[in-house]
């Protein structure tokens, strides 16, 4: 079964309660949750807003990658997600949120279509996921 390498983020309180839980659900709807990473806070990314606790978590799932990604926004809805990321005049309009589930790396799969991108295309931009990466030993190519 391929190894996958999820990137786990909350801004709203209780932001602990929902990475939690998103593991929970993760573990319930997705697969085996290996190992995880410390949680860490960090300021908001790409916008003004509370800080975030984030983590890296590497799961074993028998989902293909889309289907991956659908049951990922189910748990960020059912954790009450209302909004995504959207783009306005090409530049990214973050929003705060309960939870943001992003896979980061899918069994070293290159990929890409509208609806997602393997590995990540921001891995090298986020410091608070390279530090997480180096916690767990894991290096994804990012090119």
């Amino acid at each position: 079964m391929p190894e996958v390498v999820i990137g786990l983020g909350s801004n709203i309180e209780p932001r602990g309660f929902y990475l939690q839980m998103a593991l929970f659900l993760i573990r319930e709807r997705v697969g085996m949750v290996l190992r995880k990473s410390s949680v860490i806070e960090t300021p908001a990314w790409g916008f003004e807003a509370p800080p975030f606790l984030n983590q890296v978590a590497v799961i074993r799932t028998e989902l293909e990658p889309l289907s991956l990604l659908d049951e990922l926004q189910s748990i960020e809805r059912a954790l009450g997600r209302k909004q995504k990321s959207t783009l306005q005049d090409g530049v990214p309009q973050y929003h705060n949120r309960t939870i943001d589930l992003d896979i980061l790396d899918y069994d070293h799969l290159t990929y890409h279509d509208e609806r997602l991108t393997l590995p990540h295309p921001k891995i090298g931009e986020r410091d608070f996921v390279q530090q997480s990466l180096r916690e767990l030993q894991i290096n994804i190519p990012n090119d």
